[in-house]
């Protein structure tokens, strides 16, 4: 995946927050939310994983 890939992916993903905030009746339910967030969390982890050990400590 390239970097611009990931930036329009959160680009939408912010409009889809802003919009849902806006809202009074939630497009999502919350339990599709959590697992969205719990995917992206697990895909996140697993960057971080790849990443050399001395990367890692680093941040």
């Amino acid at each position: 995946m390239q970097m611009t890939d990931l930036s329009d992916e959160l680009a939408a993903k912010r409009a889809a927050i802003r919009k849902a905030r806006n809202s009074t009746k939630p497009a999502v339910p919350a339990e599709q939310v959590l697992t969205i967030l719990k995917a992206d969390l697990a895909r996140v982890q697993a960057a971080i994983d790849a990443l050399p050990h001395e990367e890692r400590r680093a941040g």
